[in-house]
C-alpha cells in the first residue's frame, strides 16, 4: 500500500493547546489534510507561550511545534460574518470539523453542528470540552488541572496524608482526552464509510478523567469506601515503587507482582537474611509491612547506579526500569532504533526534535512530519487553491482583515 490511511480525509480544525490540536495532529500524520484555522488576533495559545529561545520574533514556540506537525495553517478573523462565511465554504469541501472552544463558540458563529449539517449533511463534527456540550456546567470554562480534579484523579494522586497532586508537568487531561477525540474521529469516518452518516461526538474530558480511576468508583459504590492517595505503592503489588540509587537524584522503579516475582527478586539481590523474614512471606504479608520492605530494598538499589540495578532484576527477570530523564530518554538507544523521534528543519529555528507517533503501521509509507506551519502559511493553498479566490479579492479580504 503505497498511501497513508487518512490521505484523501480534509479536517477543518479549529482546536488549540493540547486537548484538541494532538488530536488533529494525529490525523494529519496519518494522511489526513488538516487546515488550522486561527487568526492574528487569536493564534493558538501555544504559539505564544514557551519558546526554544532561538528567535524570539518567530510565531513558532516549542509547545506549539510539538502538537501541529503535519497540519497546514490558514487566517480567518472569525469576528467578521465574511470570515465566517469562508469557513463555511471551506467546511463544506472537508470531511470533519473539530473544535474544543471554552463554550458554544461555533453556536454563535452560526457554525454548531446543525448549521453545519445544512452545509454538508455527513460532516463529522468533534467537539471537546471539559465538562461536555450539555448538563448544567457545559459553560464552564476548563484547564486540565481543573477537570482532572473534578473528575476525582488528583484526590487518588500523592502521598498518603498529602496534599492532591497532578498527574504531570504537562495535563494528563489533555493527552488521554485527546487520544480518545481521536479514536471516536476514527470511529465516526468508520461509520460514515459504511452507512453515510455524519456524527456529531460531544466529549466531556472530566469524564474521560474518571473513566481512569474504574476502581477507586466501584469500591465506592458497592463497598462506601473513599479512596486516597497512596504515593507509588500498588494495591496488590509489594514491594512496588521508586527507590533511590547511586547518584544524584538516580531512581529505580520495581514491581513485584508475586511469590513467584518475590523469590527471582531476592535470588537477584543476594538473598540477604532479611529477604527471609516471615514479615515478607507472601504478598499480604508484604503489603502489610511495605515501609519496612521499602528501607530494606533500598538498602540494596543504594549500593548500584540506577541502570546496574535495572539490568541486574531484568535478568532474573524482575519488573524494573531506571528512573530517566529527558536528555537520557532522548539519547536511548531503543527509542532510536525505533524512529521514535523526529528531526524537523523550521527556517530561524533550526533543528526541533520531537516525538512522533508510538506506534508503527507495516503495510503503508511512514507518516506525515511536515513540519509545524507558521501562522497563516499556507493562506495561498487554502484561499487560491481550494476556494479558487482570484488574487484581487484574496488581497482585498487582507486589507479588510478579513484573511488576518
Amino acid at each position: 500500500m503505497d498511501k497513508l490511511p487518512l490521505e484523501g480525509i480534509r479536517v477543518t480544525d479549529f482546536t488549540a493547546i493540547w486537548a484538541g490540536a494532538h488530536i488533529t495532529q494525529w490525523l494529519g500524520v496519518m494522511g489526513a489534510d488538516v487546515i488550522k484555522v486561527e487568526s492574528t488576533l487569536r493564534p493558538d495559545g501555544t504559539r505564544v507561550s514557551w519558546r526554544p529561545g532561538r528567535n524570539p520574533n518567530s510565531t513558532i514556540t516549542a509547545e506549539f511545534a510539538c502538537l501541529n506537525y503535519g497540519k497546514k495553517a490558514c487566517t480567518l478573523n472569525m469576528t467578521l460574518p465574511k470570515a465566517r462565511e469562508l469557513a463555511k465554504e471551506l467546511i463544506a469541501m472537508s470531511d470533519v470539523v473539530a473544535e474544543n472552544f471554552g463554550g458554544a463558540v461555533m453556536d454563535r458563529w452560526g457554525m454548531g453542528y446543525a448549521d453545519l449539517v445544512k452545509i454538508k449533511p455527513d460532516i463529522i463534527m468533534y467537539s471537546g470540552s471539559g465538562f461536555g456540550r450539555s448538563g448544567p456546567y457545559k459553560e464552564l470554562p476548563a484547564f486540565a488541572g481543573i477537570v482532572e480534579s473534578f473528575g476525582g484523579l488528583l484526590s487518588l494522586n500523592g502521598y498518603p496524608g498529602g496534599e492532591p497532586s497532578p498527574m504531570c508537568t504537562r495535563g494528563y487531561a489533555d493527552i488521554v482526552s485527546a487520544d480518545h477525540g481521536t479514536f471516536a474521529i476514527l470511529a465516526a469516518l468508520y461509520h460514515r464509510s459504511k452507512t453515510g452518516e455524519g456524527q456529531y461526538i460531544d466529549l466531556s474530558m472530566s469524564q474521560v478523567v474518571t473513566a481512569f480511576i474504574p476502581e477507586a468508583v466501584i469500591d465506592y459504590t458497592m463497598n462506601g469506601r473513599v479512596q486516597g492517595p497512596k504515593g507509588n505503592r500498588d494495591s496488590t503489588m509489594a514491594p512496588h515503587g521508586c527507590y533511590r540509587c547511586q547518584g544524584d537524584d538516580a531512581w529505580v522503579t520495581i514491581a513485584v507482582s508475586g511469590d513467584d516475582d518475590w523469590r527471582a527478586f531476592c535470588d537477584a539481590i543476594g538473598n540477604p537474611e532479611w529477604s527471609r523474614d516471615e514479615r515478607f512471606r507472601d504478598g499480604v504479608n508484604r503489603r502489610r509491612n511495605h515501609d519496612e520492605l521499602d528501607r530494606l530494598v533500598q538498602e540494596w538499589t543504594k549500593n548500584h547506579t540506577h541502570h546496574e540495578a535495572t539490568q541486574i532484576l531484568q535478568r532474573a527477570g524482575v519488573m524494573a526500569a531506571a528512573t530517566v530523564n529527558v536528555a537520557e530518554g532522548v539519547r536511548d538507544k531503543q527509542l532510536t532504533a525505533r524512529g521514535f523521534f523526529r528531526d524537523m528543519d523550521y527556517p530561524g529555528e533550526g533543528i526541533l526534535r520531537l516525538a512522533g507517533m508510538p506506534w508503527r503501521l507495516s503495510n503503508v509509507p511512514d507518516g506525515n512530519y511536515q513540519r509545524p506551519p507558521a501562522l497563516g502559511e499556507h493562506n495561498d493553498y487554502v484561499f487560491k487553491e481550494l476556494l479558487k479566490m482570484p488574487d484581487q479579492e484574496i488581497a482585498r479580504l487582507r486589507e479588510e482583515q478579513v484573511i488576518y
